[in-house]
């Protein structure tokens, strides 16, 4: 049953058909409203009629056109002359009946323009139902991704994910012709450790020890991964085998502080790791593989080994050719713990935020104004990532940007490049987001 409906007609005789179809199909009542100003029949809280029938001159288009607009989810029954049907449909309205009216036919036009905005409606219900059932699908697939690529006990990104990160690590590194270098990293005695500590005391041991490890590495693109039981890996995009080594060396001085009692070691009194590491740089162009580079740091590894545990093995220069000191300032920032899922996301979406945010600034100091959807999409991308604090700093550029205040800008933007060039991301999954 129709409750509302609003007739626009602009004579006597139209008035009377539209009453006797209405009656046809159960409705004995409507309001009739003037023919003009149809946008402000309807205000922002006016509730909208079920039905709007509404009479049309070639005059009057203009008026049509603002009522679809208006009434766009009503069904909207036109009247007007044969002549003006193309007219009329051309300013959205989907139904229409010529004049002279007849009864019989406005009745099937009413009838008609009802049921499809009844099916119009199952179908926006069926298709949101159905939209909602995907998103919820899409969120559980990729809650299901990030649970099985992590190390349940350690946090870190399992064997399986570490390798996956590490192939496409690789690529980038072909792509760019940049160096790759891989660190292997083994607990010394730790089956002793376990026998005399038991598999709880192993287990609060591994978690301490790689935390440890995880704090050493501070850039976003560099990782650890567990390889396979007191064996891990660390990978470091864009470093050669000096830098490896220092990593290696940092990672193994983290634990030895540590100082985590172990009677039954070889190597020391605490705890101990020894790491092997190598370095590559990939050529796309070279027929090459991973498998020389995890053999490489895995021969170090080896030698480390024989050599008493407890220390760094690998091929590395004695010292740095000459270059401009690092302006690295990682320390000024409170970490960042991430999902190891994020772990081939995060580094290039901060450049991309650099990378925007500089074209901003540039755009801003030549007087242009810039759309502010790219900063929307890098705060929706900053939330979704789990970087709460470089959200907030798009924030305060986008209202920068709204109120057209370059002092403002220039600052907000200079923080915000600050943060993403020097923030520390550690990939680790802990119960409380950090170590």
């Amino acid at each position: 049953m129709l409750a509302f409906i609003a007739h626009l007609v602009d004579t006597d005789t139209d008035t009377d058909v539209v009453r006797e179809a209405l009656a046809d199909i159960g409705c004995l009542d409507s309001v009739a409203m003037p023919s003009v100003l149809p946008r402000d029949a309807y205000g922002d809280d006016s509730p909208l009629p079920d039905l709007v029938v509404v009479g049309v001159r070639e005059s009057n288009l203009v008026m049509l056109r603002q009522l679809v607009a208006t009434v766009r989810d009503v069904p909207l029954v036109a009247v007007c002359d044969e002549a003006d049907i193309e007219a009329v449909l051309a300013c959205g309205a989907a139904h229409t009946a010529t004049r002279p009216l007849r009864r019989r036919e406005l009745g099937a036009r009413i009838r008609d323009a009802v049921k499809n905005r009844n099916l119009a409606s199952r179908r926006a219900v069926r298709e949101r139902k159905m939209s909602e059932t995907i998103r919820a699908l899409q969120r559980e697939k990729q809650d299901l991704e990030r649970l099985v690529c992590v190390d349940a006990l350690t946090g870190v990104a399992n064997r399986r994910h570490a390798m996956e990160l590490l192939a496409a690590e690789w690529k980038r590194s072909a792509r760019d012709h940049l160096p790759l270098a891989l660190v292997m990293i083994d607990l010394d005695c730790f089956h002793a450790y376990n026998e005399q500590y038991g598999h709880l005391g192993g287990d609060a041991c591994l978690q301490q020890v790689v935390a440890a490890m995880a704090r050493c590495l501070r850039r976003p693109s560099d990782f650890v991964g567990r390889y396979g039981g007191e064996e891990f890996m660390a990978v470091l995009p864009n470093t050669d085998a000096l830098g490896a080594k220092l990593v290696a060396e940092r990672m193994r001085a983290a634990v030895e502080e540590l100082a985590i009692p172990h009677d039954a070691s070889t190597a020391a009194r605490s705890v101990t790791i020894t790491a092997g590491f190598a370095a590559v740089r990939v050529l796309a162009d070279v027929s090459d593989s991973i498998d020389r580079l995890i053999a490489g740091a895995d021969s170090a590894l080896l030698r480390a080994k024989l050599d008493g545990r407890n220390r760094v093995g690998g091929d590395a220069p004695l010292v740095r050719p000459a270059r401009r000191m690092s302006s690295q300032r990682w320390h000024e920032f409170a970490p960042v713990y991430a999902d190891p899922w994020f772990a081939d996301r995060i580094p290039p979406f901060l450049e991309a935020t650099e990378t925007e945010i500089r074209e901003l600034v540039e755009t801003a100091r030549r007087g242009e104004r810039r759309s502010g959807l790219a900063l929307q999409r890098l705060h929706r991308a900053a939330t979704s990532l789990g970087l709460p604090a470089v959200a907030t700093l798009i924030g305060e550029v986008e209202v920068a940007v709204r109120d057209a205040e370059l002092d403002a800008l220039r600052d907000g933007a200079e923080q915000l490049i600050e943060y993403v060039t020097h923030v520390q991301v550690i990939y680790r999954r802990t119960a409380h987001g950090q170590a």
